[in-house]
């Protein structure tokens, strides 16, 4: 982002543009996750700087690095597939560039990022496309259609994604455009363009907040460059303050609330997603303690993932219940059942009743029901079962 900045202005915005981003709220979270979109923004951030670069000086050395950097982001996150979208509205556009709409360059250079990707699509069609099917599935575009109060949801949360002050000078720059200048009319490209698909996805169906993710590497640059050209230095400071603010609020959010005696619920803590885990975690292995022969056996992938991470040792050969035989997830593409027929099984499920697995089983017995109560308006109840003698699908 600095050396972006650094190529499109000087080093004054280009510092400015890399504090605004490293001080995200979103970059602050991202900072202690493990998370697939670390890996896409720093290849989105890379294309784009080889993409400006090519341009520019047309020299087939940064054509080139474009494509493999845009193909490493497709293998990141399918939605790089936005970038070249935003490319193209750019050089459409553009007075100085536009000529490049019909430079073999650039379709080279799109070849090479798709022969970069090829291996995972020769791969997903000989799995069933499952990425595809996942992708479908988290997206829930399937399901019923447009939803304005999940897109003004949406929207409120990229307050927080970006910060209060950065979001709201950028939401006023959509009225108030800068596009005569070229490097202006990029940054417009990469940062509206992205926002605006994803809006459009949450108003059809779901986003969540971290999607529009990409949009902030421009938008930094965006927001610092029309800051510092305004002279608005207080309100470029005082959005960076409020940012680390809200970093060091995240981090301790537990501590401080437990500190000023505030009572969390499962609307007003972020971490809810990761609580519980470790604790339903430890109950389960009592019970595999109790039965030695039996495997771990769930029919949820974050159920799964959580257990085997939280389980000491980590029981990587668990069995994953999918008598469809569908194949929507890593779990359900990897295990296949059918290899432990005549095994036993400890199985940890929403389910408060398993009849329908009957007849798969020689025996069933509930063993107990785990509640794990996180807030006095939530809590995760899962049921255990021993499973004897598996027959088979």
């Amino acid at each position: 982002i600095y050396f972006i900045t650094k190529e499109l202005f000087d080093e004054k915005k280009a510092f400015w543009a890399g504090a605004i981003f490293i001080t995200l709220p979103s970059v602050s979270i991202s900072s202690m996750i493990i998370s697939t979109d670390v890996v896409f923004l720093f290849f989105w951030a890379l294309t784009l700087f080889f993409f400006i670069k090519a341009i520019k000086t047309n020299r087939d050395f940064y054509w080139i690095l474009t494509g493999f950097s845009g193909g490493f982001g497709l293998l990141s996150k399918y939605t790089m597939i936005i970038f070249p979208i935003s490319a193209f509205v750019y050089l459409f556009f553009s007075k100085r560039y536009k000529k490049h709409l019909k430079n073999p360059k650039l379709y080279m250079s799109m070849l090479l990022a798709a022969l970069t990707y090829l291996p995972n699509l020769i791969w997903n069609y000989r799995h069933q496309f499952v990425s595809f099917m996942h992708t479908k599935e988290i997206s829930e575009i399937d399901r019923e259609l447009f939803h304005f109060d999940k897109m003004l949801e949406f929207l409120g949360s990229q307050f927080g994604v970006f910060g209060p002050i950065f979001f709201a000078v950028l939401l006023f720059l959509i009225f108030k455009p800068y596009l005569k200048e070229e490097r202006f009319r990029l940054l417009y490209s990469f940062t509206y363009i992205f926002l605006a698909i994803i809006t459009f996805q949450s108003f059809l169906s779901r986003a969540f907040a971290n999607w529009a993710a990409p949009t902030y590497v421009a938008a930094s640059i965006l927001v610092a460059a029309y800051l510092i050209e305004k002279n608005r230095y207080f309100l470029l400071k005082l959005g960076i303050i409020i940012n680390i603010i809200l970093a060091i609020l995240l981090y301790h959010y537990h501590y401080i609330a437990k500190t000023l005696n505030i009572e969390l619920t499962s609307k007003t803590d972020p971490y809810k997603r990761v609580l519980g885990w470790s604790q339903l975690a430890n109950k389960v292995s009592k019970v595999l303690n109790r039965y030695k022969s039996a495997k771990l056996l769930t029919d949820n992938r974050t159920v799964m993932a959580e257990l085997i991470y939280y389980i000491k040792p980590h029981p990587f050969d668990a069995g994953f219940w999918n008598p469809k035989r569908e194949l929507k997830n890593h779990y359900e593409l990897m295990i296949d059942l059918n290899r432990f027929k005549g095994e036993d099984f400890i199985y940890v499920t929403k389910r408060a009743s398993i009849k329908d697995m009957k007849r798969y089983f020689k025996k069933i017995k509930r063993i107990k029901k785990i509640e794990i109560k996180l807030y006095k308006d939530f809590s995760r109840v899962y049921y255990i079962y021993f499973l004897k003698d598996f027959k088979g699908y």
